[in-house]
């Protein structure tokens, strides 16, 4: 091993032991998993969230280098269409400038002008910030740290069943789907009070479900249903409906508590 490589080594383990113990101060049961990880020499998008989080690109250039993470693969916050595109928001939310740099161009050098990056930092951020202006964005917040989960993360484990076959002689695989159990990546605390279905409809909540049509852009239509009153003489009404004006289906009980109706 030569000297650049030795001192590559030491930066890196440096970086875990210092991660580590900043997880160990926000959270043991976060640190535990961490370790757990990082032993097995995995570096998934948890990982790589809390060392932008902390700003330390040794781990996350361990990772990328070594093929350890497809940032390709679908990030598991829903928000964003894949991994990448999750971390590079995190590097600009805690102006991570060596990383946002190395993320979003891994094959250049490490040297930057901090001055450039900060202002490019701070258009995105304005840009993103009047794009949520103009565009729904999720939320839902975590009970125990109170951070949005669309934007920190969430994680769900799979459940995946085996049996013995005699005929492969080996443990075969005759189930799989997603548990119940939610975890907040920003505290690692269980989401007790929410469903992996009620996430994914705050997702499209100002989505009509029937037709897709965003009910901000082709509206709500009220109904009111009215029964004739024998003793006054007149009909009166008795109760009222709210339905995309597209396609008649009535919205449902969340969306009316979102748009206040």
């Amino acid at each position: 091993m030569n000297h650049k490589e030795n001192n590559s080594n030491n930066n890196l383990e440096d970086s875990i032991e210092k991660l580590s113990k900043n997880l160990y101060l926000e959270s043991p049961d976060l640190w535990i998993e961490f370790s757990g990880k990082v032993n097995d020499n995995i570096f998934d998008e948890m990982v790589l969230f809390f060392a932008i989080k902390y700003n330390y690109k040794s781990i996350v250039k361990h990772a990328i280098s070594n093929n350890l993470i497809d940032l390709t693969a679908p990030s598991k916050n829903n928000a964003y269409p894949n991994i990448k595109e999750h971390l590079i928001f995190i590097a600009k939310q805690n102006k991570a400038l060596d990383i946002l740099n190395y993320l979003e161009n891994p094959s250049s050098c490490d040297d930057i002008n901090e001055d450039i990056v900060v202002k490019e930092i701070n258009d995105s951020i304005s840009n993103l910030n009047d794009n949520r202006e103009n565009k729904y964005f999720p939320k839902y917040l975590c009970s125990y740290c109170k951070h949005n989960v669309f934007e920190s993360g969430y994680r769900v484990s799979e459940s995946v069943e085996y049996k013995y076959s005699l005929e492969e002689d080996k443990p075969i695989e005759i189930s799989r789907e997603l548990s119940n159990l939610i975890v907040c990546c920003n505290c690692n605390k269980d989401l007790k009070d929410v469903s992996i279905e009620g996430l994914n409809e705050l997702c499209s909540i100002q989505n009509c479900t029937n037709c897709g049509s965003n009910l901000t852009v082709v509206g709500i239509t009220d109904k009111s249903k009215m029964s004739f009153d024998s003793d006054l003489g007149k009909f009166s009404n008795i109760s009222k409906s709210y339905h995309c004006s597209k396609c008649d289906r009535e919205i449902n009980e969340k969306q009316r508590e979102f748009f206040n109706i």
